[in-house]
């Protein structure tokens, strides 16, 4: 060998062990995802290790990477990897060649409610600055207490008490009775929800927080304004929920103190309970008074003394007789025990930069799995078809 090949023999040589310890330090990371997303839980350095992956991850230069033909890098190959893999072992197709995996998405806050505000503003998302967590921001049903299982595999069956047992006083030699317990289940099954957006290949040049701030809020709210849509309407579909009241009435005091009678006959803990207006609702209640013109129901943002928000996915419908489009809907209860949401896996995002070539811009679709039901609908009180 010559002196030069001897040079670059030596320099490869180099190369080869500093990639050979690169390839060990990667595999006993991977090691260590893989056994928080199993367990569920972390210790001090394995959420340091994820905190430090967040840190690094960029959606923008994901997003560039794919639309030029590149492979994933760092951060962004990393958690795409994790997701993937956990999407496969709970029998879930991923469908984007960006994902994020269930282990690096952090549930958001809640505002507290202002004295003096009044407008029932608490329980919305709370935007956070980076992608990930700008993603997982709350729903509204998630806001108001709901139980929420995340990292869901499979099909989930609970077995639940449908109808509670009940005893009867016997003497000493009496026959004993039937407790009327009765037992049934609630199923919850995967169900995909996905939005997209489109943006230009001038802003993913710019990049940065702000970039994907932007971009993430938009699909967190498409996606989160489904689900709520969704739960909703289950829920005032639900026959199975306390019916306060179903026919055409103006909204009084009266009907606001059944829905919280029934509730609590039933069952339900009312120190965890909350109201849920629809916008007609939210109007009509805002002229209640628990006695005329002296006490208002609205009281420092509460409402007849719990906490109450007003949601547009809370629909106001028609009245029964179908023509007058002013009917207001509201629900109140303990949402914590009456009803649950699963989320399965993290989430999944697709980059197309084809359809929209002709205008510079790239689309972005976004995925994830779901699924929301009712545990016990006797914790919860509706009230619509209501008018002023």
């Amino acid at each position: 060998m010559t002196e030069a090949e001897q040079e670059r023999c030596d320099k490869l040589d180099g190369l080869i062990i500093d990639l050979d310890s690169k390839i060990k330090h990667k595999e006993r990371e991977q090691q260590m995802v893989a056994r928080m997303a199993q367990s569920g839980s972390a210790g001090t350095s394995e959420k340091r290790e994820v905190e430090r992956v967040n840190g690094s991850f960029s959606l923008s230069r994901a997003v560039e990477a794919v639309s030029n033909g590149r492979q994933l890098e760092g951060a962004e190959a990393e958690w795409a990897n994790e997701a993937m893999r956990e999407m496969r072992s709970q029998g879930l197709q991923s469908a984007g060649q960006i994902a994020i995996p269930s282990i690096a998405l952090r549930a958001g806050g809640q505002d507290d409610f202002q004295a003096g505000s009044g407008d029932g503003s608490g329980f919305v998302p709370t935007v956070v600055p980076a992608a990930i967590e700008a993603l997982r921001a709350p729903t509204v049903v998630e806001g108001l207490g709901t139980t929420v299982i995340r990292n869901a595999t499979g099909n989930l069956q609970f077995p639940r008490i449908s109808v509670k047992a009940s005893g009867t006083g016997a003497t000493e030699v009496a026959a004993d009775t039937a407790s009327g317990m009765e037992m049934d289940d609630v199923t919850l099954s995967p169900q995909r929800v996905a939005a997209n957006t489109t943006y230009s290949k001038q802003l993913i040049l710019q990049g940065g927080p702000e970039v994907d701030r932007l971009i993430s809020n938009e699909l967190a709210a498409a996606m989160n304004a489904y689900i709520d849509d969704y739960a909703f309407d289950l829920i005032a579909a639900s026959t199975a929920v306390n019916q306060s009241s179903v026919t055409d009435t103006a909204l009084v005091t009266a009907i606001v103190n059944k829905m919280e009678e029934d509730a609590l006959a039933a069952g339900a803990n009312l120190a965890g309970a909350n109201y849920v207006m629809s916008p007609g609702a939210y109007g009509l209640s805002k002229v209640l008074a628990q006695v005329t013109g002296v006490t208002p129901l609205w009281d420092n943002g509460r409402f007849n003394q719990y906490n109450a928000v007003a949601t547009p996915y809370l629909v106001d419908g028609f009245l029964n007789d179908g023509t007058t489009a002013a009917a207001g809907s509201m629900i109140f209860g303990n949402f914590a025990q009456g009803a649950i949401l699963a989320y399965f896996g993290g989430i999944d995002l697709l980059v197309d930069p084809y359809s929209a070539a002709g205008t510079a811009q790239i689309k972005l679709h976004v995925n994830r799995f779901f699924d929301f039901d009712l545990r016990q609908p006797g914790a919860l009180s509706l009230a619509n078809h209501l008018n002023g």
